[in-house]
């Protein structure tokens, strides 16, 4: 099976939960030496690498539930445990070359402070220097894919337009002298080269970009089209579409040169299927998903033009048409977002082309997710999330103050029941939950997952799940172990309404932020790019 695009049934990014656990994990010495301290030094060295400290925990849970690439975030938390690892060795120099006394009292308890501190820069820095070389990887792959585009056009071009005004020239002449079939091969030929010509100029046109401008496209009137085209060209050939899975012509993200790929395809069956033997194609759609399979009973695709589905890569030798069609193809539904897979037997060939389903109804609500090529979470949606998730934490710590608790004392999970600390650590609590919430939704059935009651329904089940796990056992088990008594498990009347408070509104305020607000914020970004 070759699979040249990124799964679309990816969900989580393991490696980012090393962003998260690095992030989490330093910033429990940030506060319980530095509260006693003077307010400014509290808020210097408690406060800020605090922030620091938890943000850099979400954005790793944020890298965790993102529909991004897998290497991206792989690469981000090697450089984030780099980062902290460098700090950590040149703090340690500087604290063994320093005076004995310097380790000892008050000063050691100060030195460990500043050396959770370092550390949560060391991180933060890291993860930024990670972000930073996915993009010049991504810049990369770039370059390498528009200078094979060009190796292709160059050799299509020389191949096809020359030959083809040869043997225009050649049956011209012909035709002088009373050539019957000269007309005809001129015409096929002047055919080729303008065919040639606007393949060329759609190549060129998207040679600086990852993606095709696509929309809502029926694929079964595509695939007639093509097996029709094929039929005509090919009046001896047997194609069969089979429709008995889905009688349906469902929509799926593309453009106008979607028949092109299932032209292609079909006669390239064809032509390598024994005489006889019907082409098998059909067409599967699920909630997310419309597949178009070509079957046929030929000895099987080359492996250097397998090669070319996986890789896109021209090898040296080959000949300028030679795969070109394929290289067409698998340019063509990378553009739209989707897949191509050949499985290869002894019977034959299996190509399936694999596309993401248009929404009969776009609602403007989607997944945290993004291109898989792309350097980063959507940022419009992340940050939809993000405020979304704080506003919902004020809901909560709201309801729970006039209920008669206290937001406080969430900061005795690390080690200091102050009223700053416990807003803040509470507030990170919310926007890492709120990424799982954002994740979580999209796991819902297609027909639901554009609804508000969706959104609603899903933030109130995960509040009742946080009360019941979070708040009721793990958050108990967590104060023991540092000493603090607590009932397990811990579930009271307060906190029960509190989450039910949390819950639905960050359903609400996430749904309206992906529908009104994501759409401007996205209009900005790409101002902002394009300055």
């Amino acid at each position: 099976m070759v699979d040249i695009h990124v799964s679309m049934d990816a969900r989580l990014n393991y490696s980012g939960l090393v962003v998260a656990g690095v992030g989490f994990f330093l910033t429990r010495f940030t506060v319980v030496l530095a509260v006693d301290q003077s307010p400014a030094r509290f808020y210097l060295s408690g406060v800020v690498p605090l922030v620091l400290g938890l943000g850099l925990s979400a954005f790793g849970v944020a890298l965790t539930v993102a529909d991004v690439d897998r290497e991206l975030v792989r690469t981000t938390a090697i450089w984030c445990v780099l980062g902290t690892a460098g700090m950590l060795t040149l703090v340690v120099l500087t604290l063994l070359g320093s005076a004995p006394e310097a380790t000892t009292g008050v000063a050691g308890l100060q030195s460990q402070t500043h050396l959770s501190n370092f550390l949560i820069g060391g991180s933060v820095g890291g993860t930024l220097t990670g972000l930073y070389a996915s993009r010049n990887r991504r810049q990369r792959t770039q370059l390498r894919r528009q200078t094979t585009r060009l190796e292709v056009l160059n050799q299509l071009l020389r191949h096809e337009v020359l030959n083809g005004l040869t043997a225009i020239r050649g049956y011209a002449a012909l035709r002088e002298a009373g050539g019957r079939d000269a007309e005809q091969v001129v015409a096929d030929r002047s055919d080729g080269i303008e065919e040639t010509i606007e393949e060329v100029g759609y190549l060129t046109e998207n040679a600086g970009s990852d993606g095709a401008a696509v929309g809502p496209v029926r694929v079964r009137a595509h695939v007639e089209a093509a097996v029709q085209s094929v039929r005509d060209s090919h009046p001896d050939a047997e194609v069969v579409i089979d429709d008995a899975d889905d009688p349906d012509d469902p929509e799926a993200l593309a453009n106008e040169r979607l028949g092109y790929v299932f032209t292609h395809l079909v006669e390239n069956a064809v032509v390598h299927t024994p005489a006889g033997t019907p082409v098998e194609v059909s067409v599967t759609a699920t909630a997310d998903t419309v597949s178009v399979a070509v079957t046929d009973r030929g000895p099987g695709l080359p492996e250097r033009e397998r090669r070319l589905l996986e890789t896109g890569d021209v090898e040296d030798g080959d000949g300028p048409r030679s795969g070109f069609g394929l290289y067409f193809v698998r340019f063509l539904v990378a553009s739209y977002g989707g897949s191509v897979d050949a499985d290869v037997g002894q019977d034959g060939t299996t190509v399936t082309v694999v596309l993401s389903r248009a929404d009969e109804e776009p609602s403007g609500l989607d997944r945290i997710g993004t291109d898989p090529t792309a350097v980063g979470p959507d940022t419009p949606r992340l940050a939809v999330v993000v405020g979304a998730a704080l506003v919902a934490g004020v809901v909560y710590g709201v309801a729970a103050e006039q209920l008669g608790g206290s937001v406080g004392i969430i900061g005795a999970l690390y080690g200091a029941e102050h009223a700053v600390v416990g807003w803040i650590t509470h507030q990170f609590h919310s926007v890492v939950f709120g990424f799982v919430f954002a994740g979580l939704v999209t796991l819902a059935p297609g027909r639901y997952r554009d609804s508000l009651p969706a959104y609603v329904l899903v933030g109130a089940g995960w509040g009742l799940v946080l009360w019941f796990v979070a708040a009721g056992f793990v958050s108990a088990v967590w104060l023991r172990l540092l000493g603090v008594p607590a009932d397990i498990p811990s579930l009271s009347g307060v906190t029960l309404v509190a989450h039910l408070a949390w819950g639905p509104s960050l359903g609400v305020l996430t749904a309206l932020g992906y529908r009104h607000l994501s759409p401007r914020l996205a209009a900005v970004r790409d101002r902002l790019i394009g300055a």
